[in-house]
């Protein structure tokens, strides 16, 4: 009777291990989605830079990602030339011929007279399930340019899992302005740092490369904000001079 038990006990344990290591092992197929297929009732304005599917517990979901600009802008704020970008992000779960809206982002820069930028940093977008209960999170991050010297862009990291938004919103750090960075001892939250101990002249620069708060993440697994922290360190020093 010990020896049943004793068996018994041995293969509930690696039954338990065994679904384990499957939960933790379950790759997303992401593929390219044609954007050809995407019915013009909601294909988002501009050009589309980025399309693609993979399928989770929802069925078959479609990322589009599309920039619109430069346009001149109609109204003058500061003076001539102003210019305007904008980013559109949406994501879709397809059932047949129907595409059901699940989130959506529009983002931009306006009334820049300046060198203007707005896209999604290269190999930026992320399809994950940290959390292992078959619904998928989508990660993008974007940047948002203004400038006319060598001042930082504006960086988001927006996740979601299904309506659920959650983000970091902050400053890109120029890595030949701040040779000491060193990304294993830098804090990225600018919320834990007590800037009335800094000059007033550095409380902007103490802002380069950090997000104003992870606020977003409070209520949702831990898993997600420590993805999103890693990835906002892995992208927040590539800040390119693009501009359009």
């Amino acid at each position: 009777m010990k020896n049943i038990l004793h068996l018994i006990s041995v293969v509930s344990v690696m039954l338990f291990c065994s679904s384990v290591v499957s939960a933790k092992s379950v790759k997303i197929e992401i593929k390219p989605f044609a954007a050809s297929n995407i019915p013009n009732s909601i294909r988002p304005l501009g050009k589309i830079v980025l399309s693609q599917s993979w399928y989770d517990k929802n069925g078959e979901n479609i990322l589009i990602i599309s920039i619109n600009g430069p346009h001149e802008e109609k109204t003058i704020k500061i003076t001539e030339g102003e210019r305007y970008a904008e980013i559109y992000a949406c994501q879709f779960i397809r059932d047949k011929d129907q595409y059901n809206l699940l989130w959506k982002i529009k983002d931009f820069e306006r009334h820049c007279p300046f060198d203007l930028w707005v896209g999604i940093l290269p190999d930026s977008t992320r399809i994950t399930d940290l959390d292992n209960d078959q619904i998928t999170e989508t990660t993008i991050i974007y940047k948002l340019t203004s400038r006319s010297d060598v001042s930082p862009s504006r960086m988001k990291l927006i996740m979601h899992e299904n309506e659920s938004k959650m983000a970091l919103r902050g400053t890109m750090i120029i890595l030949s302005q701040n040779p000491d960075f060193d990304i294993n001892r830098f804090e990225p939250d600018l919320s834990k740092i007590d800037i009335s101990k800094i000059k007033k002249d550095d409380q902007y620069i103490i802002k380069h490369g950090r997000y104003e708060n992870a606020d977003d993440f409070i209520n949702y697994p831990k898993e997600f904000y420590e993805y999103a922290r890693k990835q906002w360190l892995n992208f927040v020093t590539k800040d390119s001079f693009l501009q359009f």
